[in-house]
């Protein structure tokens, strides 16, 4: 497999990513869906990352490089869909482009607490060991994801993915202060499909009747059950997913 490592193609190495995909030391990243080899909102995902490494202090090449290094890298490993990755350490610019599958048409979560408000969330950062071993953790219970409360009872967002709820009537997200990570497809959420931003207690998710899960790869699917509590997959709840998907691929 051909990878992009700082100016140049190579053959994929364990210098530089680990045997799963994901590269060597820390740094900040972007996971980015490919159709038909066009990179889903890659200038939103490019601004995400800006802000970031602004804030934490990382040096980023610049974006004609970045989007040179994308191009090339599609044309030697071009798959239907993919899961593009761009990740920025002080030691090298690595982007890999490897085939995906949705393999999902629902998902079923519980609540999970945390021990501590995550309040670090807000950078999109690697090593993601931490995300992954929660997401891990479900998945050995059978299930798709959790979702994460905190110690102020607070929900707040999922391993790897944003939520939004259905409560009265209204869908509603939890808000950044919560300490979520500010994903890209939440954001289309909030600006293109009248999705609220509140707090959301573990009390108000008895209210909940439909939730979706968001994220730039599996963009938003919907969820049957939280906390073995069936939830309505309705026309409201599919038409949400379907607009989103339509968003990620027009914009």
């Amino acid at each position: 497999m051909k990878i992009w490592v700082d100016d140049a193609l190579l053959e994929s190495s364990l210098e530089f990513v680990t045997s799963d995909g994901w590269p060597v030391g820390a740094g900040l990243f972007e996971t980015i869906r490919t159709e038909n080899l066009r990179p889903q909102l890659l200038s939103r995902h490019m601004r995400r990352v800006l802000l970031s490494a602004r804030e934490l202090s990382v040096s980023l090449p610049g974006q004609d490089h970045i989007l040179n290094a994308v191009d090339r890298l599609l044309a030697a490993e071009p798959h239907p869909v993919g899961r593009l990755r761009l990740s920025f350490s002080t030691n090298h610019f690595i982007a890999t482009h490897e085939p995906y599958k949705d393999e999902q048409v629902s998902m079923k979560v519980r609540t999970y607490h945390i021990e501590s408000q995550r309040s670090s969330r807000q950078h999109k950062t690697f090593p993601y060991s931490d995300n992954l071993e929660l997401l891990s953790l479900a998945k050995g219970e059978g299930l798709d994801e959790f979702v994460c409360i905190d110690n102020v009872d607070r929900v707040t967002e999922g391993a790897v993915s944003n939520v939004a709820f259905r409560i009265a009537g209204s869908w509603v997200t939890s808000p950044i202060t919560s300490g979520i990570l500010p994903g890209v497809i939440r954001a289309l959420a909030i600006e293109k499909c009248d999705v609220l931003v509140r707090e959301i207690t573990e009390t108000d998710l008895m209210a909940c009747d439909g939730a979706i899960a968001m994220s730039s790869l599996k963009v938003a699917l919907p969820i049957s059950a939280l906390d073995h509590r069936p939830l309505l997959i309705d026309s409201d709840t599919e038409r949400l997913c379907l607009k989103l998907r339509e968003l990620a691929r027009t914009l």
